[in-house]
C-alpha cells in the first residue's frame, strides 16, 4: 500500500526544540517516507500551527467545500485565505522539518516546543500555551470520558 493511501494518525505529545534556523525534528513515528510533504498553516485562532499530509488538506477543503452551511461567498473567501496562509514543508533526510519564520511568529514558536498528535494531522505549539490549552480542556477531557464510558 502507498504511504499517501494509508490512514495517516499521529499520537502522542513530544517536546522538541526550534534550532536556529528554525528546524524542529519530526518524531521517527510520525515520519512516513522521504521526500514526503506536509502543509503547514496557523490554526484560525492563532493558537498553533496544524501540520499535515497534502491528502489531510485536501480533505479539510472538500469538508468546507461540501458543507451547505457555508455560503458561496463564504467558501472562496475562506479557501482563498486557507490557501493563501498554508506552506509547503518537507523533512530533510534527518527528519527535521523547516517552519517558517513567519508561521513562528504568528503562534509564538521559540526554543521547546510541544508537537501534539492529532489523527490525520498534528500541531506545534508553544510549551506555555499548551501548557495553558491542557489545563483548561481537561474538565472536558474528564467529562467526555465518562459520557463515552471510557
Amino acid at each position: 500500500m502507498e504511504p499517501d493511501s494509508q490512514p495517516l494518525n499521529f499520537y502522542g505529545e513530544f517536546r522538541h526544540a526550534l534550532d536556529e534556523k528554525n528546524r524542529l525534528t519530526i518524531p521517527a513515528r510520525w515520519r512516513r517516507a522521504e521526500g514526503e510533504e506536509f502543509v503547514i498553516v496557523a490554526d484560525p485562532h492563532g493558537h498553533c500551527l496544524l501540520v499535515m499530509p497534502p491528502n489531510e488538506f485536501a480533505r479539510v477543503t472538500t469538508a468546507a467545500a461540501s458543507n451547505p452551511q457555508v455560503p458561496p461567498q463564504q467558501l472562496r473567501a475562506f479557501l482563498r485565505q486557507l490557501h493563501a496562509k498554508a506552506q509547503h514543508g518537507a523533512p530533510d533526510k534527518q527528519g527535521r522539518l523547516l517552519v517558517p519564520e513567519e508561521l513562528c511568529r504568528q503562534v509564538g514558536l521559540k526554543g521547546e516546543v510541544a508537537l501534539v498528535g492529532g489523527r490525520g494531522r498534528f500541531e506545534i505549539w508553544n510549551s506555555e500555551k499548551w501548557k495553558r490549552s491542557q489545563e483548561e480542556e481537561t474538565p472536558t477531557y474528564q467529562h467526555v470520558a465518562n459520557v463515552i464510558g471510557l
